[in-house]
């Protein structure tokens, strides 16, 4: 288990400031964040290698915020690999088990040759470090990191080096090990998708804070901020405020209701929504929720309105419709359906979403 209790850090000018976190035993957490909002750093407090000034990070239950690094029992991934350039494949594999518990030739070599196999590894054994390639390098560098059987392993954008398919390959494999090893795991990267894809755990970062913290799930749905929607990429975020309104649109007296129907007022847009209060508010849509067509729509559905099309940006199977409702939102459509519906720049389209599928901030 990793646990961070109001960890505060100073590096030069660039603060930590009071992050607390918990990675329960055996789960796969990602912090995720833009460039300089403190993500290495906050892997380099945990791993000793920077001076906490206050705060605790326990290790199981351990406190080790005075603890030398080598004592910490961890496995340390870093983005630029940190290979030893004068050894084989075997031995870099090796090199983390020589004044470990496997202190016998034959023992690091069978722990070698296991995760050589694991991770497609075992033709290169005998090979240098420089006839190797980006994605071939990572994975030894993470094999000499499982190689000790740490408990705790961290992850520094491991993947950022390498080209896309070698990168879902080895996303695939280091989920893989986590799960056969049992590894608590803690990742850093400034990519959602990759922490969609691999995490149970997803901490936003901003400005040496942690923004927000949740299941993938729970932050893509339901981002506490208009930063975490738009770092997310939720979707569409409209800043305007919250009417209280009745079902002819006149504004209602104010009451105790948890929920009510209301107006979201975001010049020139006037959407129906469901609120818990009034007052100034963003509203997150996501491009998914936002159904497109050529023709009217039935009457059901609460907001309803004209759009131009302004371009299609086709991934893979999904297609991104940006559109203008006298300001931009995006829509999202299968390529399939978006071909069928012969949609192109400068086309008229209807497009309508639920009031419930409006989250509100």
């Amino acid at each position: 288990m990793i646990e961070l209790d109001g960890l505060t850090v100073q590096v030069g000018r660039f603060h930590l400031r009071e992050v607390s976190l918990r990675v329960p035993t055996g789960g796969y957490a990602l912090v995720i964040g833009p460039t300089g909002s403190g993500k290495t750093t906050l892997l380099e407090a945990i791993a000793g290698h920077v001076k906490v000034r206050a705060g605790r990070v326990l290790l199981h239950g351990q406190d080790v915020a005075t603890t030398p690094p080598e004592e910490r029992g961890l496995g340390f991934v870093y983005q630029q690999y940190h290979l030893f350039p004068h050894l084989s494949v075997r031995d870099n594999i090796a090199y983390g088990l020589a004044n470990g518990r496997a202190d016998r030739p034959a023992e690091r070599a069978a722990r070698a040759d296991e995760l050589a196999d694991a991770l497609g590894l075992t033709h290169l054994l005998d090979r240098g470090i420089h006839d190797l390639s980006g994605g071939e390098q990572q994975r030894v560098a993470l094999a000499r990191a499982l190689a000790p059987r740490p408990r705790i392993l961290l992850l520094d954008e491991p993947f950022a080096s390498v080209d896309p398919t070698t990168r879902h390959l080895l996303r695939r494999e280091v989920r893989q090990l986590h799960d056969s090893e049992g590894i608590t795991t803690l990742q850093v990267t400034h990519d959602f998708d990759e922490a969609l894809r691999l995490g149970d755990l997803v901490a936003v970062l901003a400005d040496g804070r942690i923004a927000q913290s949740g299941t993938p799930e729970q932050v893509f749905r339901y981002p506490n901020s208009a930063f975490v929607a738009q770092f997310v990429g939720t979707g569409n975020v409209l800043g305007g405020r919250i009417v209280r309104t009745d079902e002819n649109g006149r504004e209602r007296a104010r009451t105790d209701e948890v929920q009510f129907a209301a107006r979201f007022i975001c010049e020139p847009l006037e959407l129906d929504v469901v609120a818990e209060r009034e007052g100034p508010a963003h509203a997150v849509i996501r491009p998914e929720d936002i159904v497109v067509s050529r023709m009217e729509l039935p009457s059901s559905a609460r907001n309803q309105m004209a759009a131009t099309i302004v371009r299609l940006e086709r991934v893979g199977p999904v297609t991104q419709v940006h559109l203008d409702v006298g300001r931009p939102l995006v829509a999202a459509v299968t390529s399939a359906s978006a071909d069928e519906m012969q949609l192109a720049p400068g086309a008229s389209v209807t497009i309508a979403f639920k009031a419930t599928a409006i989250h509100l901030l």
